[in-house]
């Protein structure tokens, strides 16, 4: 289900407070212990946080601080807590679990990507949330940057024509985590997901056929997949299409920005996403030249409009732009693809 920008980001009338728990406790928790408390305490709250490692010498030091938020080391325990939404902030092996957990105890779900890290289990739980009538969103924040929102726009007038080719890249030196390092297709899943969701998002298109090729560059630290290249056909409602995709996370190349480089060929213009000038941004190029029309990336990453977005899917009982059963579509293309 598809929404026009003024709904996908737009402001509603909040009926009620949110009471918010958090399902992992790493890194990404903190970010978004942060972001729920920036959302404003009459909107939502954060009122517990959930992690295997609470009451162990490995607990987080952040909980330190967070003395009147409820602990639990399973999302079972939240039982006496009242919990609206639980926001699954634990790595990516385990999202499946914590979402099935969540939704099976009553509550609303916002996951981090990706979703899961297999089809069959995602599947599942779009009809558990079906089932309980619970909204169940992947933060898929990269479709909140200003420059995927301009194009949306653009592509959706028809004001340059049909989209005609699409070419995306990315390159970074990543360390990694230590799950990330035994997980399989860890580029795909950790990092390309970000860009095959982008590319559906912002075309209003979706695979009908593609080729993965995986590859590990000989210093990689993971297990395997740490870079791929990859070629999908993509149908919009105006055209078929190709989407030629490249990136790694283990390069000697100059980092590229998070939302990657970008080019996208219409009828009638082309767009870039890249650092001419060398300022990153979306540029738009004539014959006359090239100017650029907007910021492409986000410092702030989107977290918050994504979370702004999450509490007014609930509040409005509306399927969020990035809702579980539309993401399925985004994790065929990094898992359904592979050669």
């Amino acid at each position: 289900m598809g929404y026009p920008l003024s709904v996908q980001l737009g402001a509603t009338l909040q009926t009620k407070m949110l009471n918010i728990a958090i399902a992992g406790a790493g890194a990404l928790g903190k970010r978004w212990s942060e972001v729920v408390a920036r959302s404003g305490t009459d909107e939502a709250q954060l009122r517990a946080v959930v992690d295997p490692l609470i009451g162990t010498d490995l607990e987080p030091a952040w909980l330190q601080e967070q003395t009147s938020l409820s602990r639990a080391t399973s999302i079972e325990q939240l039982g006496d807590v009242d919990i609206d939404a639980v926001l699954v902030t634990a790595f990516s092996p385990a999202h499946a679990t914590a979402v099935h957990e969540a939704l099976l105890n009553g509550y609303h779900v916002l996951v981090e990507k990706p979703f899961t890290t297999d089809v069959t289990d995602a599947e599942s739980l779009v009809d558990l949330a079906r089932e309980k009538d619970r909204i169940l969103m992947v933060n898929q924040n990269y479709r909140f940057f200003p420059g995927p929102q301009l194009v949306q726009k653009l592509a959706a007038s028809g004001e340059f024509g049909s989209i005609r080719a699409v070419a995306g890249q990315f390159w970074c030196d990543w360390p990694g985590k230590p799950y990330q390092h035994a997980m399989l297709h860890p580029m795909s899943l950790e990092m390309a997901i970000h860009h095959f969701d982008l590319v559906r998002f912002m075309l209003g298109a979706e695979s009908v056929s593609g080729f993965v090729h995986e590859w590990n560059p000989r210093r990689s630290p993971y297990r395997m997949g740490g870079a791929l290249e990859a070629l999908f056909i993509l149908n919009s409602n105006a055209t078929r299409f190709p989407f030629s995709y490249t990136g790694s996370l283990v390069t000697t190349a100059p980092a590229v920005p998070w939302a990657g480089f970008w080019r996208f060929e219409f009828d009638e213009a082309s767009l870039f996403a890249d650092g001419f000038e060398p300022e990153y941004g979306l540029y738009l190029s004539s014959p006359n030249g090239r100017v650029k029309i907007s910021e492409f990336g986000d410092p702030t990453m989107g977290f918050d409009k994504s979370f702004r977005h999450f509490l007014d899917c609930i509040q409005n009982a509306a399927e969020p732009i990035s809702s579980g059963r539309d993401n399925l579509n985004t994790l065929r293309m990094a898992l359904s693809f592979l050669g």
